[in-house]
């Protein structure tokens, strides 16, 4: 299928790589103008061309910005509403993970984390609902939660309290955007390669032995699974979820106790002969 977002137009932050760059190119693809979004120059550089070069019928565009200010998320929009006359989809993808032990933390790093991983949230989310009314078209928001908003990491207390926020949002924005033909969900990652997880060469990944891994499906998820999912929430397939945070993790959250503490002995060819309890 092509073309699902065509005529759209959407801002992705946090795009320089991993999930937001797969999410960014995947909008391309199907036709969507995208302005992608960073805070390093560097990185913004680089992912503006992909996407560039995977446009299928749309623009790219660019925007520098630290998406904890309120001002340049203003600017940001701004400069998307200029180079592309709407704005239909928002994906919030920025985000910062700094490990740090609670008894160790400090209210300027508290605040430091909530400033990016939450507060940014509610300025792009807000600034993208004014506009999406105004222009009277159907829009989609897309935030990023984690599996940790649940079953909270060790070391994560800002991250994990941020997507725990964010769920709550998530589900508040949704009830107030509803009637005005906007959708509000969030995806919740775990065990992504890149992203929640180390890089990892996808050929070695592969022929690891499954016992290894943490999660019930046996392989790490991609950011292009995460882009996958991300596409069907910003397009018309979707338009009657809404509230919805979605896990996509390969089966971690429904699982007892993770594989890593209880090493897997049962595979598809040995299940016959195991006894299962």
């Amino acid at each position: 299928m092509a073309d699902r977002v065509k005529g759209r137009s959407a801002i992705v932050t946090g795009a320089a790589r991993g999930i937001g760059r797969a999410i960014a190119i995947k909008l391309a693809e199907e036709g969507a103008d995208v302005l992608v979004n960073t805070r390093n120059p560097e990185t913004l550089e680089a992912v503006y061309q992909d996407v560039k070069k995977a446009a299928k019928g749309g623009k790219a565009a660019k925007f520098l910005a630290d998406v904890s200010f309120e001002d340049q998320v203003d600017a940001m929009f701004d400069h998307a509403l200029a180079e592309f006359g709407k704005i239909n989809i928002l994906v919030n993808n920025a985000a910062v993970v700094n490990p740090r032990p609670a008894l160790q933390y400090t209210s300027d790093f508290w605040d430091e984390n909530l400033k990016i991983d939450l507060y940014s949230v509610y300025y792009t989310s807000t600034r993208a609902a004014r506009e999406m009314v105004k222009a009277g078209e159907k829009g989609s928001m897309v935030n990023f939660s984690s599996i940790g908003s649940t079953q909270p990491h060790r070391n994560l207390l800002a991250y994990d309290t941020s997507k725990g926020a964010i769920d709550s949002f998530t589900r508040a924005m949704a009830l107030e955007l509803a009637p005005f033909d906007i959708t509000v969900n969030a995806i919740a990652p775990a065990s992504i390669l890149g992203a929640c997880v180390a890089l990892m060469d996808p050929e070695k990944a592969a022929a690891r032995d499954p016992k290894d891994f943490a999660t019930p499906i046996t392989r790490q998820g991609t950011p292009e699974d995460v882009a996958n999912l991300a596409l069907f929430l910003a397009s018309e397939e979707s338009s009657y979820i809404t509230g919805q945070v979605i896990a996509i993790d390969g089966g971690l959250g429904v699982q007892a106790r993770p594989v890593i503490l209880a090493p897997l002995q049962i595979t598809p060819q040995n299940v016959k002969e195991k006894n299962i309890r």
